[in-house]
This record gives C-alpha cells, structure tokens and sequence, in this order.
C-alpha cells in the first residue's frame, strides 16, 4: 500500500511569503513614519528650547537693565539697553539684541562680542517702545510643515515717565 507524504504545496508556500511580505512592508512603513515624526517632534523642541531660552535671557536682562537706559527702535528692529548683572559691578555692560533680515536671525551684542541666535528661523521681529512698556515679539519658524510661534515679552519699565 502506498502512503501519500503530507506537505505544502507550491501555490501554499507562495500564499504565506505573499502575506509576510505584506506584513513586513506595513510594519516597516509604519516604523520609518514614526521614525520620520519623532525627528520632526526632536527638531521643533531644539528650535523652540532656544527661541525660548532667549525669550527668558532678554527678560532677565530687562530686570536687571538701568531702566533709563532701555531704548528700543522698531525702524531698526533691536534694543539697547545697560545691563548690570552683578552688584559689584560699577558700570554696567552694553547689550544690543538685534534683528538681521539677511540671515533671518537675531544677533545679540555684548560689549562687542556677537553671538548668533535662531539663524535662519526668525520670520519676524518686532519692537515698540511705548514707555514706561516696551513690547519685544518675534516669531520663529520651526522648520516643519509650514509651524511657527510667536513669542512675545510685555515688561514695564520700573521708573516714573
């Protein structure tokens, strides 16, 4: 008598490498979108960590600013101001922040010591000085789909006009 062996057929075998291969390409699609996101989320946080790390260094300078000495120019697009960041300090030290259309970034001037901020990522700039208040706003633009925030600083100078 002549036993039949059991096994798959060729149709079978091609039907299960068809449906892992699907799975696989889904699974994989999956995990480089995800992939592509999470870089998206890390590169806005980067962008906004600094734009906002600024926003906090410029009211800081604000506080500590001689109050007479704040003069912002929105013809221009920056602020001057005489900041005294220590109370050893008997003159203060010169700090510029300013807008720069050509590299859309804003650069801050410290006793003559330049330092970039948001190179390539300020849309917009904004100063108006209406003492005593002084309103600075600049808008970033956070490099993926078309997303910008503005960020805007309110301070009252602490002196009678």
């Amino acid at each position: 008598m002549r036993k039949f062996l059991k096994g798959f057929t060729l149709i079978e075998i091609i039907a299960v490498v068809a449906i892992v291969g699907i799975i696989i390409v889904a699974l994989y699609s999956f995990f480089m979108n995800n992939f592509k996101v999470a870089q998206e989320e890390a590169k806005i946080a980067s962008i906004e960590s600094q734009a906002k790390r600024l926003q906090d260094t410029i009211k800081q300078w604000l506080q500590m600013a001689d109050q007479q000495s704040i003069v912002g120019n929105s013809s221009t697009e920056r602020v001057d101001m005489i900041v005294y960041e220590d109370n050893s300090s008997t003159s203060g030290t010169s700090v510029t922040i300013k807008y720069e259309p050509s590299t859309k970034g804003i650069r801050i001037t410290k006793d003559g010591v330049i330092t970039p901020y948001l190179e390539g990522k300020v849309t917009n700039f904004d100063v108006d000085d209406n003492p005593p208040q002084i309103v600075i706003q600049y808008t970033v633009d956070l490099g993926v789909r078309g997303q910008t925030r503005t960020y805007k600083i309110v301070y009252n100078r602490r002196y009678d006009w």
